[in-house]
Order: structure tokens, then C-alpha cells, then sequence
């Protein structure tokens, strides 16, 4: 059998990372559990490529996507104890660890726009999750929050046009707190269920819709198994937490730190910009591929949200949000 010599690298790496082997202090590594062409990866390539550019060579990077290292769900940890430098970890993967970053997706925040919540996350908001995480974890987030994207409801057979459809809904949710009052508050039957289960599901219709990323739904062909219809409700969007070992941190002069956040923020400046233009892009792909997709409009969006005020309560008094952190988020909604 014949093993290519990247291939035969790759393996090498992965198994001296795990096993505890060191790497020098400057090099970086970056693990992510989507493919090459996910905008999760193509975010660490880009910041891995222009890291060393601009520190001249002196630090270096390299990125292993495709959970070559470790998947969504664990990688956090393996930040944590400094098998790895660097990843960036969805939100709801890290409510678990942190109960208040809840926040990000209570009913509160349905019909803000995508450019708001990055603002709000680039402030107080994100300011104080990002320390709080910090803290709890044992690791550093050293900059802004890359836009994972908005999340849409999409189902094989039940045209999604308003609010009223999802009374009775069996959905599927990646998990989180937030996406589960979300979905009771419109009437639906909220399923927490792994993404690889998914497409089995909707086809034996043990679910009749997913939340999901427009990404996800070209990139894993979920036309395949019978995606047609699409809704925006104006509520979740996705984003990205980088988080850094101290290990590696520490490794770092305070003017090569410097450098690192600077070169990540401004690499989130236009990874936003290109999320947000991917968006469009795919739209335009399931259109050609027979998907309508609808969006509820602000004023239906805003109604809806009142009516899930119960639901929000019992998630805040649940989990403990912080008071301070739900009064800023609903500030920044206004």
C-alpha cells in the first residue's frame, strides 16, 4: 500500500502532538475539525498564512482541519492542557463550560442583525465573556469573534414561511440552552441531536426540520437527502471562540502577543466580510437546486420575541446568566 509523504507528515505530527511531544515555541498549532474549504478552516489558514508574514517568519503555524487532531467537542480541552495551540470552538460547544455565553442566543437578541452582534461582541458583551471563559478554561481568547453564520431552520417537506408552521415541530438542535427556548417559544419540540445523525434523521423523518448553518447544508449536500425549504427567523447566529494555550501564549515576547491579536482582529475584519458574501453565494446555490428559503420579517420577528419571554426567563434562572450581561445584550438589541 502505497502512503504519500504528507500524508506519512501529517500522521507524525498529530501522534508526537498527543503523545505530549513538544513543539518549539514558536510554532503553532492549529487544529480544526471542519474540512479544507469550511470557513472555520479557511479562517486558520488565512490567519496562520498572514501571522507569518508579518512577524517576518519568527512565528510560525500550521493548521490540521478535519478533526485530524481533535473534533468540535473536544478540542477545547486539548487547548486547555497545551496539546494544542490554537482553535476556534462554535459558542454552544462552550456554554457548556461557561453558562453565561447562553446569552448569545436568548430570544432577546431575534431581529438583530448580524453586523450589530459582531459589534456587540467586539464590546462589553464580548469583552466580559471572553475573560470569564478565560478564566474558567485556563486559556487565552485573544481577540474578536469570527462569524460562524446565521442559523436557519430547513425541512424535507413542510414549506417554512412564518412562525406559525413550527407549532408541533420536532427540530433538531445542536444543543445550548438558548436554541431550545427558541424553539419552545415558537411552538416546537426541541431534539438535541450530533450533526452527523442529522441527515439519517430527516430522511426517516425521526425529525421533521434541522437548525443548521447554510454552509453546512451545501457543503454536506443535504439536498441529497431532501432539503427544500429554508427560514430565517432573525434569531441565532453562529460565532467562532478562539482560544489559545498559555502554554503557547506564554512562549510569546509581550510585543510578539501584541502582534498575534492584532493580526487575529484584523483577520476577523475580513473573514466577517467574506461570511456574509458566502451567505448570498449559497443562497443562490440552493435556489438553482430547487430550496426556497423564506425570511420572517422585523415586525413578525419582534412579536414572536415577546412571546418567548417565558422561556428566556426559566433559561436565565436556570443556568444563572449574569443580570449585567442580559441588560447589555438587550441594550445592544434596541
Amino acid at each position: 500500500m502505497r502512503i504519500s509523504l504528507r500524508s506519512l507528515a501529517t500522521s507524525c505530527v498529530a501522534t508526537a502532538l498527543m503523545s505530549g511531544t513538544g513543539f518549539a515555541a514558536d510554532e503553532l498549532i492549529i487544529s480544526t475539525a471542519t474540512p479544507p474549504q469550511h470557513i472555520q478552516t479557511t479562517t486558520m489558514v488565512d490567519f496562520a498564512n498572514a501571522l507569518m508574514e508579518r512577524s517576518n517568519g519568527t512565528l510560525k503555524a500550521t493548521v490540521f482541519d478535519s478533526s485530524q487532531l481533535y473534533n468540535a467537542r473536544d478540542v477545547g480541552k486539548g487547548v486547555a492542557r497545551g496539546d494544542v495551540g490554537m482553535a476556534t470552538v462554535p459558542s454552544p460547544y462552550l456554554s457548556r463550560v461557561e453558562a453565561n455565553i447562553n446569552v448569545l442566543d436568548l430570544p432577546i437578541l431575534k431581529g438583530m442583525s448580524v453586523q450589530d452582534r459582531s459589534e456587540m461582541l467586539d464590546g462589553q458583551v464580548g469583552t466580559i465573556l471572553s475573560d470569564l471563559l478565560s478564566e474558567k478554561m485556563g486559556v487565552v481568547v485573544p481577540g474578536h469573534w469570527p462569524l460562524l453564520g446565521r442559523v436557519y431552520y430547513w425541512s424535507t417537506t413542510k414549506p417554512l414561511t412564518n412562525f406559525d408552521e413550527f407549532v408541533g415541530m420536532q427540530v433538531r438542535i445542536p444543543g445550548g440552552a438558548g436554541p431550545a427556548a427558541v424553539v419552545e417559544g415558537m411552538g416546537g419540540i426541541p431534539v438535541v441531536m450530533p450533526g452527523s445523525d442529522m441527515p439519517l434523521a430527516l430522511q426517516q423523518g425521526t425529525i421533521d426540520a434541522t437548525m443548521a448553518s447554510i454552509e453546512s447544508i451545501v457543503q454536506q449536500k443535504l439536498t441529497d437527502v431532501g432539503i427544500r425549504y429554508g427560514f430565517w427567523d432573525q434569531g441565532v447566529v453562529g460565532f467562532l471562540i478562539p482560544i489559545v494555550s498559555t502554554k503557547y501564549w506564554d512562549s510569546l515576547t509581550e510585543a510578539e502577543q501584541t502582534l498575534f491579536t492584532e493580526v487575529w482582529n484584523d483577520n476577523v475584519v475580513e473573514q466577517r466580510i467574506a461570511n456574509i458574501a458566502a451567505d448570498g453565494e449559497m443562497r443562490a446555490i440552493l435556489a438553482d437546486l430547487g430550496v426556497t428559503i423564506s425570511d420572517a420579517d422585523h415586525d413578525a420577528a419582534t412579536a414572536i420575541r415577546a412571546q418567548m419571554m417565558p422561556q428566556q426567563q426559566v433559561v436565565i434562572e436556570k443556568y444563572s446568566i449574569d443580570p449585567e450581561l442580559v441588560e447589555l445584550a438587550a441594550a445592544a438589541a434596541q
